[in-house]
């Protein structure tokens, strides 16, 4: 499992400081996708902090997320075309070529130390499965599967290299814990083509139950 690293404190205190305090005002701000390339200059703290920790050799895709609800077990790849073309063509397209970074960063920014559950599950031998979808609605792990907690803890840092899966446990005190808030961040050697044009982009709505779909679109980000 060499390919799993964890590591404490990774930011000095005022850093982490201005980090929480951005993300946890802003966190709905934020745009639900955002990339980096290598060569231009950081536009916001988030950019700064990304480079702070791991230099700017590499394209970075980076997102935050306050998820208080379980998620299903999935891979990091190109998650911002693939929504988009689900949204486009009605489902998922098994012949799409999906691109994937070089590595997942996961920095726990705001945890409530009295959160239960909430936890981060990675199969450390299971890698992504051709011709599946990187959000899998139907992924099962098998039964004894090698599997990985992590009790997310503020300042802490999980990192990975290799596209294998994962997910998150729902929080069980939801009425005590208002947060949960991941800072995430991906290295790429290649830009996605979904970012040429455009470098920060809105989730999408998929209900299929009320028809209100629409795919991720561009936004601007000013937060600094």
């Amino acid at each position: 499992m060499d390919n799993i690293k964890y590591a404490k404190n990774v930011l000095d205190p005022a850093r982490f400081r201005d980090l929480k305090d951005l993300c946890t005002n802003h966190v709905r701000d934020i745009p639900g996708y955002n990339f980096c390339r290598k060569e231009q200059e950081s536009s916001n703290y988030l950019e700064e902090i990304i480079r702070h920790l791991i230099g700017r050799d590499h394209h970075v895709e980076y997102w935050v997320r306050n998820t208080s609800e379980a998620t299903l077990f999935h891979v990091d790849g190109n998650e911002l075309q693939q929504k988009f073309d689900y949204i486009k063509y009605g489902g998922f397209d098994p012949d799409q070529k999906i691109e994937f970074p070089l590595n997942t960063h996961i920095l726990y920014v705001n945890i409530d130390p009295k959160m239960q559950g909430g936890k981060l599950y990675i199969l450390p031998y299971n890698k992504y499965i051709p011709g599946r979808p990187i959000l899998d609605t139907d992924y099962t792990p098998l039964e004894n599967t090698k599997m990985i907690e992590v009790q997310p803890k503020e300042n802490h840092m999980v990192l990975w290299g290799d596209q294998v899966y994962h997910s998150t446990g729902r929080v069980l005190n939801r009425d005590v814990v208002k947060h949960r808030i991941s800072f995430m961040f991906s290295s790429w050697d290649k830009a996605p083509e979904i970012y040429k044009e455009h470098n920060h982009w809105t989730n999408y709505n998929n209900d299929f139950v009320s028809g209100s779909q629409h795919p991720p679109k561009p936004m601007e980000f000013d937060l600094k």
